[in-house]
């Protein structure tokens, strides 16, 4: 590499990039060396313990906070499935009285179509008379009425 570099700019510009290149590429491997052995070393340093201690500590207020807003959610949630189950439950009291009133109320129709059945076969039982004049029972019940 430095013989083509020499054909390019000189043989005295080519030997002082070289040396300054055969310096400069071993200095960030040596330098990344030193940062491996300074961080396995430096593990029991006062300064490592504490920035470990802060990172438990914001771990564990973490966790908290996202414990205390799952609780509030399952609070939100029971809230929730509680007013669903008072509505259901007030919808089928309701459901239960009206088909309460209802039977009640097709009982007493019912009683009431009986009664109203019964007078017509009692008037349908009487024969009308010959010349077509109306029944003195029935003359009087419409002028009660």
């Amino acid at each position: 590499m430095t013989a083509l570099l020499a054909g390019l700019i000189g043989d005295r510009a080519a030997g002082i990039i070289g040396r300054v290149l055969g310096f400069i590429v071993p200095v960030p491997v040596v330098l990344i060396l030193a940062a491996l052995a300074w961080i396995h070393f430096d593990r029991s340093s006062a300064v490592r313990a504490a920035v470990n201690e802060r990172v438990r500590e914001m771990i564990a207020g973490a966790e908290i906070s996202a414990l205390r807003a799952q609780a509030a959610a399952q609070r939100e949630i029971a809230a929730r499935s509680a007013d669903v189950a008072r509505e259901a439950s007030r919808r089928l009291s309701a459901e239960v009285r009206a088909r309460s009133d209802l039977a009640a109320r097709l009982a007493f129709l019912q009683t009431e179509n009986e009664v109203l059945n019964d007078d017509l076969a009692d008037l349908l039982s009487r024969p009308v008379a010959g010349d077509c004049a109306v029944d003195p029972d029935l003359l009087e019940r419409l002028r009660g009425r």
